[in-house]
């Protein structure tokens, strides 16, 4: 019997890495591309979250077909839930620019609480955005229910939440001081950043409720119906 080779075999465990880095990676470069437009934003990163979803639960088939699939599907949604993201982003970093920024006349102990409460708000914001379009790709929900719910289950799993926030916040401080090098970093945010975002998604979605998210088998049927329930909600 032939001896396996790791480096010629497609079915290897070196093989299967390397394809599926390049499935990633090309994800990255594909989400990038469709938030030129700034108004395809929502639904490219909603698209973008889908495949990584399934790629977390082993169910992704056909990823490419099935990201333009979830792109289509989730467009109206995710294109609102982003423009309001997009409205408070503006208001609370205006809020915190102003503020900390010291272009306010104020007494000085107003300032420190209101910097404090503007920064909270930042990080509330940054936690929540985090887990609004992976609910918007995975289930079926109103637009308020669904950012509602984002809020909820990134405070409730804050260590998870920070951690998907700190590595956001350190491409985007790395490309601060290395502006040059900005779209590899908004790839490499839309590619592995959101691959390890998927799987501490899935992993908080198995507390609440997500059977499928759980390890648990379901049958079709039983997917599609709690595709239009939010984990928590009865």
């Amino acid at each position: 019997m032939a001896k396996s080779n790791f480096f010629t075999d497609s079915d290897s465990w070196f093989n299967r890495g390397l394809s599926r880095l390049f499935d990633i990676l090309l994800l990255g470069i594909i989400t990038t591309i469709l938030c030129i437009p700034v108004i395809t934003i929502g639904a490219a990163i909603t698209a973008n979250m889908d495949i990584m979803l399934r790629i977390a639960l082993k169910k992704e088939n056909k990823i490419f077909k099935q990201y333009f699939s979830a792109f289509g599907k989730n467009f109206l949604k995710a294109t609102v839930i982003w423009l309001l993201y997009l409205v408070v982003g503006v208001l609370i970093g205006g809020a915190v620019f102003v503020t900390i920024g010291g272009m306010l006349t104020m007494d000085q102990t107003i300032r420190v609480i209101m910097g404090i409460v503007s920064i909270i708000m930042l990080i509330m914001y940054g936690i929540s955005i985090c887990y609004v379009f992976a609910l918007q790709a995975r289930y079926e929900d109103k637009i308020m229910n669904t950012v509602t719910n984002s809020i909820l289950i990134a405070v409730s799993n804050f260590p998870k939440s920070f951690v998907m926030l700190a590595l956001t916040a350190a491409l985007a401080t790395l490309g601060y001081f290395f502006t040059g090098l900005i779209p590899l970093f908004v790839v490499l945010e839309f590619s592995f950043v959101t691959y390890i975002s998927g799987k501490l998604i899935v992993s908080v979605l198995a507390k609440f409720g997500d059977r499928e998210a759980a390890g648990e088998e379901v049958l079709p049927e039983e997917e599609e119906l709690s595709e239009e329930q939010t984990p928590g909600e009865e």
